[in-house]
């Protein structure tokens, strides 16, 4: 054991320095929070550094001599670096005893409460019975006469924050939906987060065989375009008909953003359940081939989204209706959800925004949707950005998400993403489909109840509107209370185990 001890130790060593390297070769750290969140990004840095290299071995290593495998150290790397070493020097013989960094990390204690800190200051005081909070999207009926009754129910039923969606309903429902969670709110328990559209790509209009449809049909191997011009006065009825690409026709209300297509690209429509590849492209059009579809085909509707996972587009993250947004609602609500983020500029933009309109003393936060390929693998960056901020949080959202890296790949990306976001403690917002089937039919699938109780990782589990939305608050809010008892982020906690004693146990 004296070797192995040994090897790890020099090992641990190299590691430390390392993430030392990393620290110190980053530029300065800039911005108004800089100061108060300054530790926050040191950590994320030496994170950075740890998961660069495969540490698998040493894991391995670490687990021979008895001690801690570092799985849980997100909080506080260099903490529990120095720790492990620690350990490992005391099991040779002699003990040896290495010295501090020379900039040592914060404790693990102290990463926690940071993240709880900024938790609590994003998503408000922690509910009674379980540290996680539930956040629920307003449907369109808190608006509307009853709106009140509806909202009162959902804040008794466990709801601490409620998402305004600005891609539905217009800016007086929003502002009723928000009078009305007030003042059912009187202390202002519940958080009130806006969650910005964002440069969605949707079709806005449909032709098949030169006749404008409200939908069309695709089925596998089906050839179609999209047109990248406005629809034209006179369409060519003939040549419509003679070119199977040309039979149907899609137009979306930003057609610049589909320029960077090249023959090979992956086109999703409407959250995935239409895949296609690009065959041509044209000055007024693209091809395309239907790749993955249901069998029989999959209707495609004007107002359906498109997902471009291959295609770097590189426009703003805030549109002209967003910047409006922020101006008219920056003294109402709590939050704004950054949809489709993908570049630091892009949360400056929104700081900057925000500091305009805001009233004296009040910034709203900034929550991160990362919902694209980019905006995943450019999620250090971001994270930096955001500690730039006062309060701020992460959503995964996990819709766009999985279209844009894969259903295959969902699983370890969000995982990735909480461990990222762990080690800058930063809260987590875990959203999309959660609980999906109750909300909308009153019954869960199975699957969706083990995806909720993974929701205890985050800080906050986000669930869509639904006819049933008051039993999937209920519901959501029993699961995350039985598994805090079990779970807190990565770490299982021991409690005793509820299971029957064992055949002819006799009880002491």
């Amino acid at each position: 054991m004296q070797a192995e001890a040994r090897s790890t130790l020099d090992r641990l060593d190299y590691v430390i320095e390392d993430c030392l390297h990393r620290a110190r070769a980053a530029p300065p750290f800039e911005g108004r929070a800089a100061s108060a969140h300054g530790q926050s990004r040191t950590n994320l840095l030496h994170y950075l550094a740890l998961r660069e290299q495969d540490h698998r071995e040493l894991q391995k290593a670490l687990a021979e001599l008895g001690l801690s495998s570092l799985g849980r150290c997100e909080p506080a790397v260099l903490h529990n670096l120095a720790m492990a070493r620690h350990a490992a020097g005391r099991l040779i013989d002699p003990p040896v005893t290495p010295p501090e960094p020379d900039a040592p990390g914060i404790s693990l204690a102290r990463g926690r409460t940071i993240l709880d800190h900024r938790t609590e200051a994003l998503l408000g005081p922690r509910p009674t019975a379980r540290a996680v909070r539930i956040m629920v999207t307003m449907p369109t009926e808190a608006a509307q006469p009853g709106g009140d009754d509806l909202i009162a129910r959902l804040l008794r039923a466990g709801m601490d924050a409620a998402r305004i969606n600005t891609a539905h309903d217009d800016p007086a429902d929003w502002r009723t939906m928000i009078r009305t969670i007030r003042d059912q709110d009187p202390e202002h328990r519940c958080r009130i987060f806006m969650d910005l559209a964002g440069p969605k790509i949707r079709i806005t209009a449909l032709r098949k065989h030169a006749k404008p449809r409200d939908h069309v049909r695709l089925a596998l191997a089906d050839r179609c375009c999209i047109r990248t011009t406005t629809p034209p006065p006179a369409p060519d009825t003939q040549d419509s008909l003679k070119d199977p690409a040309l039979g149907i026709e899609i137009w979306t209300e930003t057609p610049d953003a589909l320029r960077d297509l090249r023959p090979g690209h992956a086109v999703w429509f409407d959250d995935g359940k239409i895949g296609c590849r690009v065959l041509e492209t044209h000055a007024d059009r693209i091809e395309l081939e239907v790749t993955d579809a249901k069998p029989g085909g999959q209707r495609l509707r004007t107002g359906r989204g498109l997902n471009l996972p291959d295609t770097p587009l590189d426009c703003p993250a805030l549109t002209d209706d967003d910047r409006r947004a922020v101006r008219d609602f920056a003294a109402e609500v709590d939050a704004f959800c950054l949809s489709f983020v993908n570049r630091p500029e892009d949360v400056r933009d929104l700081a900057s925004w925000i500091g305009d309109a805001a009233h004296p003393g009040q910034h709203p936060a900034i929550v991160l949707k990362i919902e694209t390929r980019r905006g995943f693998e450019r999620l250090p960056e971001l994270l930096v950005a955001l500690l730039e901020v006062d309060r701020g949080g992460v959503m995964i959202a996990r819709g766009d998400l999985a279209v844009e890296v894969g259903f295959a790949r969902l699983a370890e990306v969000q995982e990735e993403i909480l461990w990222l976001c762990e080690a800058a403690h930063t809260p987590v917002i875990w959203a999309t489909e959660v609980l999906a089937s109750l909300a909308k039919h009153g019954l869960p699938v199975r699957g969706e109840v083990t995806d909720a109780a993974m929701g205890q990782r985050a800080e906050c589990v986000m669930l869509n509107k639904g006819p049933r939305i008051l039993q999937a608050v209920g519901a959501l809010s029993d699961i995350l209370s039985r598994m805090e008892l079990h779970q807190r982020k990565k770490m299982s906690t021991l409690r005793p185990l509820r299971i029957a004693a064992p055949p002819n146990h006799t009880e002491p």
